[in-house]
């Protein structure tokens, strides 16, 4: 019997995805539960897996379409008909897939090798002989010519992760080369060596970039957004960290400025709702949201990710620390899940690592604001007594959507902020 696999909503109410790459072929057997494909949407790449067993008999996109949920994707067991005429003569007996009924991944997303060779290796490979990795990884693989079936795999469930890639020796597993026998000696081995990717002129976008550039370019044309910059001295809050840091590494915890901003923010946010909150303008209503949960900008080789820490107005400055260094691995060694990136209601972004100063995060979807994080700088500063001495001043960029949120409301948020970050005693009475 001819079944048709459709679009699936695979999460937070996604109402289309590109298809980046597909991991099956026409001819090829599937069974149930089986990776076909591997989606983007605004947030992260995923696979989505089969409902159906079968031969797989047309595959009626190419990859880099967009496609809406619903929207046709695979023909198994049929006659390879045309698109249209396929879609339009599905029987009534056909099962229609709901969000509920495709199981997916949440551990990891899986991408298929370019050009691997049938070598033995400890990578893992699924059903359908594709080595388990990341997009991330591929691409980092790709930039250093590394054939990921070559690469032994420590992630979970066998997948090759970036550290695997960072950490592999190219040169030795590469085929030396023959030399002519009058400039060779007995131990004579020559590698061949792969030029790094050479970045002029027209190259393709990642999938991961190119839902970045679209997610930005929405938000930064639809939301009237207004930043408000500003300064914390923050003498107080670096003598507490260097009170508790050692305490913390004893304890396995990296315990970071960013976590004391994260309880800040999240404070800040339970305080002012407006800035835990998101406007629906088909409606024309303010969605606020009752639970703070914190998105955290992590960079990767792929691209920007924003991993979510959930409830974090309920959580202690530790607990978030330990958060924030599980989150940030995750992504960088591609174990990150789509669970772990769902649910934001309020963003922070960091430069301060980079030693950034002031700057203009860009809001991120369905939400009203945006912290971003710059360094902490000794400056000159009067103190109580009004005397010039050394100040250690944190910077801050309050980006907020002006349809929800005026001046007045955005300041008075962030002085409040500044108080938090000044004195973590006060952070206390927020637990």
């Amino acid at each position: 019997m001819t079944e048709i696999f459709k679009m699936p909503d695979i999460g937070e109410g996604m109402a289309e995805g590109d298809i980046t790459s597909w991991l099956v072929k026409v001819g090829d057997q599937v069974a149930m539960d089986d990776s076909v494909a591997e989606v983007q949407n605004d947030k992260l790449i995923q696979e989505i897996l089969s409902p159906y067993a079968g031969t797989v008999t047309k595959l009626f996109v190419e990859p880099g379409t967009t496609v809406t949920v619903g929207d046709p994707l695979i023909e198994f067991d049929g006659d390879g008909s045309d698109a249209a005429e396929t879609a339009e003569n599905v029987s009534s007996d056909t099962v229609s897939v709901s969000p509920e009924t495709v199981p997916v991944e949440d551990t990891q997303t899986s991408q298929t090798s370019e050009k691997t060779q049938p070598v033995a290796t400890e990578s893992v490979k699924t059903a359908n002989g594709h080595v388990l990795a990341m997009p991330s990884v591929r691409h980092l693989a790709f930039e250093k010519g590394i054939d990921l079936t070559q690469v032994p795999a420590t992630g979970r469930h066998g997948h090759v992760t970036l550290s695997d890639v960072e950490t592999f020796n190219h040169a030795e597993s590469v085929a030396p080369v023959s030399i002519a026998p009058e400039v060779a000696s007995e131990e004579t081995k020559i590698a061949v060596e792969i030029p790094e990717t050479v970045r002029e002129g027209r190259q393709p976008m990642t999938p991961t970039r190119r839902a970045i550039a679209k997610a930005m370019g929405t938000q930064n044309t639809t939301v009237p957004a207004v930043t408000n910059f500003d300064t914390v001295e923050v003498s107080k809050l670096v003598a507490h960290r260097n009170t508790f840091k050692a305490q913390a590494k004893e304890d396995g915890i990296r315990l970071t400025y960013l976590a004391y901003a994260i309880k800040a923010l999240a404070a800040t946010a339970k305080k002012f709702p407006e800035l835990n909150a998101s406007v629906d303008m088909e409606s024309h209503e303010i969605v606020y949201h009752e639970d703070v949960n914190m998105g955290i900008a992590v960079d990767s080789p792929a691209g920007l990710y924003v991993p979510v820490i959930k409830y974090a107005d309920q959580k202690s400055i530790i607990t978030i620390a330990k958060e924030v260094v599980t989150l940030a691995e995750a992504v960088r060694d591609g174990s990150i899940s789509p669970k772990q990136m769902q649910g934001g209601t309020i963003t922070i972004s960091n430069l301060g690592s980079a030693r950034g100063i002031w700057f203009t995060p860009i809001i991120n979807t369905n939400e009203a604001a945006i912290l971003g994080l710059g360094s902490i700088v000794k400056e000159p500063i009067v103190d109580d007594n009004g005397e010039i001495a050394v100040g250690q001043n944190m910077k801050l960029s309050l980006s907020y959507d002006h349809r929800l949120i005026d001046g007045m409301l955005g300041q008075t948020a962030l002085n409040y902020l500044k108080q938090l970050l000044a004195d973590p005693a006060y952070m206390l009475m927020e637990v």
